[in-house]
């Protein structure tokens, strides 16, 4: 049986013990209600209390208790019995002799994202963007033996897929490319993209700390003290179905709202955290269990 994630999402929520049972309560309505056998963790999104009856039942079960703050992770419960956690991370280390096999499924999902957004596109505005030779770097990247050939092969599709993007945007925006660090010079589409990415990297990372993952012990991106390796390896297959895509739609057609932070929130408040959480669930279960990791596929 897969093991439930339940999530305190309602500021002054209580959780509490009840007959053996955990429950969220909000304002006496209870939200949830689950036992302890069923849970792998319990993440606390929001300012909120517990009872230290769940500390000590989460602790006897082998139930994780993650909290956030401000979207990101800033502490995490371990159950000293059972010690969960610590064995995925064992495990996450000893599939580092795996990482060019994790490497390629991250960028074979990236690759064929942005293929299909930009055959979205195509078919939408009648454009021809070159996505025959994504679809060919897309099936290569599957065969090759390194990451750095992974690397070499998601920097081709990189030039191929932003070079398509640039064709599709209004050109009052001034986007030439591509460009990660904030500068004066920087246009209105790359900071859009720059808030999008923000907030998928929050998400990512919620999700993978929420599993059980060690989000700093990651396969294609190399460890930097600090960064969390795994959340930026995971986010790859998401940044064009998630992001690129819905910006793109704006900007064609409500080119004005690119530029207004606003606007760009409430365009990508509706990400698709359950598909997150997903794959973050695949690739704990690929790692523990050995098996093939599929990265997310978008339609």
């Amino acid at each position: 049986m897969d093991k439930k994630i339940a999530f305190v999402k309602d500021y002054g929520a209580y959780v509490r013990v009840n007959n053996g049972l955990i429950e969220c309560v909000v304002n006496k309505e209870v939200k949830w209600k689950l036992s302890p056998v069923e849970l792998h963790s319990i993440v606390f999104l929001v300012n909120s209390s517990l009872s230290s009856e769940v500390v000590r039942l989460a602790n006897e079960n082998g139930v994780d208790l993650v909290f956030f703050y401000n979207h990101e992770p800033y502490a995490k419960l371990i159950p000293a019995k059972y010690g969960g956690s610590f064995k995925l991370w064992t495990m996450q280390l000893k599939s580092r002799k795996r990482k060019v096999e994790f490497a390629r499924s991250f960028i074979h999902g990236k690759i064929h994202n942005q293929l299909v957004t930009l055959r979205y596109y195509e078919k939408k505005y009648g454009y021809n963007l070159n996505t025959k030779r994504l679809d060919e770097l897309s099936t290569e990247v599957q065969f090759v033996e390194s990451v750095e050939e992974v690397m070499t092969k998601e920097a081709e599709a990189a030039r191929i897929y932003w070079s398509g993007v640039k064709s599709l945007l209004p050109k009052s925006l001034g986007f030439k490319g591509r460009r990660k660090r904030q500068s004066e010079n920087i246009d209105v589409f790359n900071v859009a993209l720059n808030i999008g990415y923000g907030m998928l990297r929050k998400i990512v990372w919620s999700a993978i700390v929420s599993v059980g993952l060690n989000p700093y012990i990651g396969f294609l991106h190399k460890f930097r003290e600090g960064r969390p390796s795994l959340v930026f390896d995971l986010m790859e297959e998401f940044r064009s179905p998630f992001v690129d895509k819905p910006l793109i739609g704006m900007a064609r057609e409500r080119p004005d709202d690119v530029s207004e932070a606003r606007e760009v929130y409430s365009l990508l408040s509706r990400i698709n955290e359950e598909e997150i959480y997903t794959q973050a669930r695949r690739l704990a279960k690929a790692i523990i269990e050995g098996v093939e990791y599929t990265p997310f596929m978008a339609k």
